[in-house]
């Protein structure tokens, strides 16, 4: 227990370099459970480059330490997480979080370094410092949170640390988020509301260079789950509202006079001529029947929606998809079809405003018990028209279609008993046709990918080999580029596995028009013991690179480069 006990407090100690997070835990049986534990692993590795006839691309030697220690305390699980290397790190941002989210029956409570996730366009998963709580009672949904989103960051105008450059000012976030629902998780309505806002005195004035300024935003979403006729009919939906101030230091003040959801929204929030208000939506149907599924989705997010409780959106898109399925011959044949289509421009304020249409189709067919045959298309359409200004050149427009098709051929003999083989025979054509007549001429490009490969096992023996053969031709323009690469791979396992060794070479030999044009060679050996809870492993590779030809009035050197690997890892 006192080595244990030394292993938690190092990674309290360490836990500064990685985040932490635990589990929601149950509560209900805290009585039964073990008052204080702890589990996990260590492992330290250490790594050897060597290079010869080029420079160094990685360092000589070095060396990290890594662990998860878990914490028990009646039952909450805490895990912990460190890395420590010889390196030297800094953040702007320190990174240690820790945070756990105990509950009891229907209660949930949050504390410390969480992420929750209310809805997709409102509160999204953004990491926070404080505390909440979710309450489920019988049909009841209901979540309330409060934090801070960001910790504040002072710009480095001064540059006083070289090593690591700009320092990019933050301000100080805090916000909050409540959800109100009612139903089951196969029926249920959530309303959400998130708000978010930057303390402008949390850091000293910034420059215009960090382009950085404090915002405030109010998103309201609505999301919702229904499964009907046993679940066979299934709807979802997920809409959101945001209305974001961007600079709330901006004076100039906009008319709200006219339009009745910035004057309602100004109660809450500073609004000006930065505000914006945004929508996004998220839905989809699907039908189940015995011999096969439709589904179909549609997708809609304005330009510029953003809400300060999620981190990354894809806005100015509007998409929708319609996926068909079904089974055929008892179910040897399934087939499975998708379409789709979608553009941005939404607002009609870029200079061109661009379209796609997919096509996809995959046909598995089991023949037999031994033999299975998978056959895929698709087709990606890429195109653009004109949208707002004279900026628009037929020129330069995106008129792209990139075909793809191929299949996949397994067969697995039976042989004699203790022995299992398999072969498999893939081919991939892929098409680019730039229908740009202006462009054509260096874009188009086929490419055609093969491989056969061959698998051997003998279980009993714990012996595994993979043979393999795979062929490469690329056409673009003025130049095809032709790759043949042979691949064995053998693994043993010894001494009631305890030992383990894989060795492997893989070999790529080029040609470019036509012409040899080298090889490269990668030998790799990786063996590992494990005794008790000790685990040891070595790796070592060896790559060879040989150039027979030269292109383009450039100079392209042999090398060689080896490299090996130790790790030792122990678990507690």
């Amino acid at each position: 227990m006192k080595a244990a006990y030394r292993i938690a407090v190092m990674a309290l100690s360490l836990s500064c370099t990685v985040p932490v997070h635990s589990l929601a835990q149950d509560l209900a049986g805290i009585g039964q459970q073990t008052p204080f534990s702890v589990k996990g692993s260590v492992t330290f590795s250490s790594a050897f480059y060597q290079a010869n006839g080029i420079g160094n691309r990685r360092q000589p030697f070095n060396w990290y330490l890594t662990g998860a220690p878990v914490v028990s305390v009646y039952g909450i699980t805490m895990p912990f997480s460190l890395v420590v290397s010889e390196q030297e790190r800094r953040f702007s941002q320190p990174f240690n979080q820790y945070g756990v989210s105990p509950y009891y029956k229907w209660i949930t409570v949050h504390a410390g370094y969480r992420n929750v996730r209310f809805s997709e366009f409102t509160l999204a998963g953004a990491n926070f410092l404080g505390g909440g709580v979710e309450l489920n009672p019988g049909k009841l949904r209901v979540g309330f949170i409060y934090g801070r989103f960001n910790r504040a960051v002072q710009e480095d105008t001064l540059h006083a640390d070289p090593r690591f450059g700009y320092i990019r000012p933050t301000y100080q976030r805090l916000g909050y988020a409540a959800k109100l629902g009612y139903g089951t998780r196969n029926r249920f309505v959530d309303l959400v509301m998130m708000r978010a806002w930057d303390k402008e005195n949390s850091i000293a004035p910034v420059s215009l260079e960090s382009q950085v300024s404090p915002e405030e935003n109010m998103a309201l979403g609505i999301k919702s789950h229904v499964g009907l006729l046993r679940n066979r009919l299934n709807f979802d939906l997920d809409a959101g509202v945001s209305f974001l101030t961007r600079d709330t230091r901006e004076k100039n003040l906009i008319d709200s006079a006219n339009n009745p959801a910035l004057r309602y929204i100004s109660r809450y929030i500073n609004v000006n001529s930065t505000s914006g208000f945004f929508t996004a939506l998220s839905t989809s149907l699907g039908y189940t029947l015995g011999f096969g599924s439709l589904r179909g989705s549609y997708r809609r997010i304005d330009p510029g929606y953003r809400s300060l409780g999620a981190y990354y959106f894809q806005h100015d898109v509007e998409q929708f998809t319609v996926d068909p399925s079904f089974n055929l011959w008892r179910g040897k044949v399934s087939v499975n079809l998708s379409y789709g289509g979608g553009r941005d421009n939404l607002n009609s304020k870029r200079y061109a405003t661009t379209l796609r249409q997919v096509l996809s189709a995959n046909v598995n067919f089991a023949a037999t018990s031994q033999l299975n045959i998978s056959l895929d298309y698709s087709n990606f359409g890429v195109s653009q028209n004109r949208g707002v200004g004279d900026l628009f050149n037929d020129t330069t427009a995106i008129r792209v279609i990139n075909g793809n098709f191929g299949g996949v051929v397994s067969y697995r003999p039976t042989v004699g008993e203790g022995i299992d083989q398999q072969l498999t025979l893939s081919a991939y054509m892929q098409n680019t046709n730039d229908l740009n007549r202006f462009t054509e001429q260096y874009s188009n490009a086929n490419t055609f990918i093969s491989s056969l490969g061959y698998q051997f096992g003998m279980p009993e023996k714990k012996l595994n080999a993979n043979l393999s053969l795979t062929y490469n031709q690329t056409d673009v323009a003025l130049r095809k580029i032709m790759n043949l690469s042979p691949n064995l791979a053998v693994s043993k396992r010894f001494l009631d596995d305890k030992l383990r060794a894989t060795l492997s070479e893989n070999l790529q030999f080029r040609r470019t028009n036509g012409q040899g044009d080298g090889f490269t060679s990668t030998t790799s050996l990786t063996v590992g013991y494990t005794w008790l809870r000790h685990t040891f492993t070595l790796n070592g590779g060896y790559l060879t690179n040989r150039y027979q030809a030269q292109y383009d009035g450039l100079g392209f050197t042999d090398f060689s480069e080896m490299r090996t690997n130790f790790s030792y890892s122990v678990s507690f």
